[in-house]
């Protein structure tokens, strides 16, 4: 019995032994150490706060300017590289000011390392983007304006030492206009009678094809009193005639059509009973008839119903004078013969070539003339 007793005395101690040991392999965590959830308690956010820019993102950005600005020599004549260099920078709305004033200054300036329409297209996108900018660009209107007239422009990786009189060609020429026009609510008063005194200028060369440009950038000016609507109706009347360039006048038919200009019918007639052909213009012209003209029209455009490029433009021309309730009545403002922002885009001065039938067509623009930002007719704002 004593030795029964004995024995279960010393099993009990070696369990006792054995629990300890493990407690002490084993620790329990202290009561006021927090224990972490498992995976399955973790919550995310379903939307987080944007970060705040840091500053390796502004050297991104500042790197991407110098390779839009042509800073970079490895990639200067490279339409490519400097077109994505400026879409990585394309959403940036408060870019740091030096790189700001890096983009005016590279506008200002003569740009010789690529052809004239890549550098026209990648000088439109840094327009764009530079009144994307909050808060807006200090005297980008007058950068712009300074760039019209051709005042105080550096040479931009020039090899040539003598810059011709003007420094920049008419292509980038007509986006400053375009962009001038699209600024023209965003300006105050003077500012805006500033802007009109340019765009009225460019309006009168009559053989340049900014001219027409022109005229619908002073037709977006919403505060235009009634002195300043005639001005723009004897504008475009005198670049309708026919020895004005021909991208002009083709603007400024459009728009006489649209503002329901009846004088230049005459116009309009003798252009199309010529013997000269040009598919745009006729095309126009029928278009403004449309809008413009009376039953005694119908036999002078029907002429054209059998050309594949004016049938479209003959059709609806006259179901618009057919359907009018009083023959004669223009239908002008109600309804616009053609999209002209596309026309124009479609005759650009560098591509344009004639056609077998004499007039004129839109060349293919090639794969790189094409890989740019917003537009290649008319500034755009995003």
């Amino acid at each position: 019995m004593v030795i029964f007793c004995g024995t279960a005395l010393l099993l009990a101690a070696a369990v006792a032994v054995v629990v300890a040991s493990r407690n002490r392999q084993q620790p329990a965590p202290p009561p006021d150490v927090p224990v972490a959830a498992s995976p399955a308690e973790v919550r995310v956010k379903a939307v987080e706060r944007k970060p705040e820019p840091t500053d390796h993102e502004v050297i991104e950005a500042s790197a991407a300017v110098a390779i839009v600005c042509g800073a970079d020599s490895a990639t200067a004549d490279r339409y490519e590289a400097r077109n994505d260099a400026l879409r990585s920078i394309a959403r940036r709305r408060e870019l740091p000011e030096k790189d700001v004033a890096a983009l005016v200054a590279y506008l200002r300036s003569k740009d010789n390392a690529m052809r004239v329409e890549r550098v026209a297209a990648l000088k439109n996108d840094v327009m764009n983007l530079l009144r994307n900018q909050e808060p807006p660009v200090e005297g980008l209107a007058e950068t712009l304006i300074v760039m019209f007239e051709g005042r105080s422009t550096s040479t931009h990786n020039s090899s040539t030492p003598n810059s011709p009189p003007h420094p920049h060609p008419p292509a980038v020429l007509d986006y400053c206009i375009q962009h001038l026009g699209a600024m023209l609510d965003e300006l105050d008063e003077k500012g805006r009678l500033r802007v009109r005194a340019v765009l009225a200028k460019a309006a009168k060369r009559t053989k340049l094809p900014y001219a027409g440009t022109a005229l619908y950038s002073l037709a977006e000016d919403k505060r235009a009193t009634v002195a300043q609507e005639g001005e723009l109706k004897r504008l475009t009347l005198a670049l309708c005639k026919p020895d004005v360039n021909n991208i002009a006048r083709i603007a400024a038919i459009q728009l006489a059509g649209q503002r329901g200009y009846v004088e230049i019918l005459p116009i309009l007639r003798d252009t199309l009973s010529g013997e000269k052909r040009d598919a745009v213009l006729d095309t126009v012209c029928i278009g403004s008839i449309g809008l413009l003209g009376n039953e005694d029209d119908i036999a002078l455009i029907e002429r054209f119903k059998g050309d594949a490029r004016r049938s479209a433009a003959v059709e609806a021309a006259i179901k618009r004078i057919k359907g009018r309730e009083d023959v004669g009545t223009p239908t002008a403002g109600k309804e616009a013969s053609l999209t002209l922002r596309p026309l124009l885009r479609a005759v650009q001065p560098h591509e344009i070539r004639s056609d077998s039938f004499g007039g004129l067509g839109a060349v293919p623009p090639d794969k790189e003339s094409i890989v740019g930002g917003n537009n290649r007719g008319f500034a755009t704002r995003s």
